[in-house]
């Protein structure tokens, strides 16, 4: 039978030994298989495995960034070996740490400890495409599982303001690159809106006293330009034609590069929007929910409304958008209609209050 050979190192820790090396991508798509958790008795419920459930459109997501030109894996995929399928194993007893094993090409020689998703997109690997692994010799499905529970309970997330702001130092072009440059602007020239309001880094700062954080404006300002950031950044860096689609109203201009005029559009808008409630805009109280993520998202809402109207050209050339919000001014200056939270609570159901309020009194609803 068919054979992969693989060349480690040993290492010794706490748990015993650990073999670490490379392997061809795909012959590890070949060999490898995960234990997922699976009821196996009705009679007195019994489960077995540790691995959660495959996402697929997490492998797909995978096999979309395999295919780009700079992608990579540095970090190792955690294996267990059944030593059944270990048909030799060169310089394993001559007391030297390099050794070469000689496995078996038979789907679930290994059982994956930790990267089932990498391991699933990894038939979309070049040939000569290599990966890191750690492996276990015969270790017992505790074990597996308690490694396995110990990685993914512990790890902390990015911040995600902090992974917009990883994108500044990004040559390329993206969907994220974008907004966090805009960002940037916003938070970083005199007379823009949101001067000195941002959390860069999703917290206060020696340079910023502000409400809002950077992903959460980045997010939001992406829904007038793309429908899916990582499909657009994997297309970017492979060369290929971003696809039209409706809905996106400024798709046009980040697919033409003229990111200059995204940036202008939201800092005109909400140049007005401060100027229209400068008092509510400036609030020292912080009561007022304008430059907070409630009132963010329900504007930018109200911007991508508009510019999606028949009206849109008003947006565009930034004609009588002054003129509209200084007629509804008044209805949000006092009672149940001010900007506070009050009236427009934290979470969802402010914003679509808030946002579905606006549409209807500035008549972008057709009424």
């Amino acid at each position: 039978m068919a054979t992969v050979r693989v060349t480690v190192q040993k290492v010794h820790q706490n748990i015993g030994d650990v073999y670490v090396g490379t392997i061809g991508a795909r012959d590890l798509y070949d060999l490898a298989e995960a234990d997922r958790i699976r009821l196996e008795s009705l009679k007195v419920p019994k489960y077995a495995g540790f691995q959660r459930a495959l996402v697929p459109d997490k492998v797909d997501a995978i096999r979309d960034y395999i295919r780009t030109p700079r992608s990579t894996f540095p970090g190792a995929i955690i294996l267990s070996l059944d030593s059944a399928f270990i048909e030799d194993w060169d310089g394993a007893q001559n007391g030297t740490s390099v050794s070469t094993l000689n496995i078996t090409r038979v789907q679930g020689a290994f059982k994956i400890i930790d990267g089932q998703h990498r391991v699933g997109a990894l038939n979309a690997c070049p040939e000569d495409f290599q990966v890191v692994v750690s492996i276990f010799i015969d270790l017992e499905v505790a074990r597996c599982a308690e490694i396995f529970g110990k990685i993914n309970s512990t790890q902390k997330a990015v911040n995600p303001s902090i992974a917009f702001q990883l994108f500044g130092y990004s040559e390329d072009r993206s969907p994220k690159r974008t907004a966090h440059d805009i960002a940037e602007t916003l938070n970083t020239t005199e007379g823009s809106p949101f001067y000195k309001r941002l959390k860069m880094l999703g917290t206060k700062d020696a340079w910023s006293a502000g409400t809002l954080s950077q992903s959460t404006l980045c997010k939001e300002l992406m829904t007038l330009y793309t429908k899916n950031p990582e499909q657009d950044e994997n297309l970017i860096l492979c060369q290929e034609k971003l696809d039209h689609y409706p809905g996106y109203p400024l798709r046009a201009w980040f697919m033409d590069g003229q990111d200059r005029k995204i940036l202008e559009t939201v800092w005109k808008f909400f140049f007005h929007v401060a100027a229209t409630w400068p008092e509510q805009w400036s609030d020292p109280t912080g009561r007022s929910v304008l430059t907070k993520t409630t009132g963010y998202i329900a504007l930018m809402r109200v911007l991508r409304h508009w510019l999606l109207s028949p009206r849109f050209e008003q947006i565009v050339q930034d004609r009588d958008v002054r003129e509209a919000f200084a007629q509804i001014k008044e209805s949000y200056t006092a009672g149940d209609r001010i900007f506070v939270r009050d009236n427009y609570p934290a979470g969802n159901q402010g914003v679509i209050k808030l946002r579905d309020a606006l549409i209807h009194d500035l008549h972008l609803d057709g009424g």
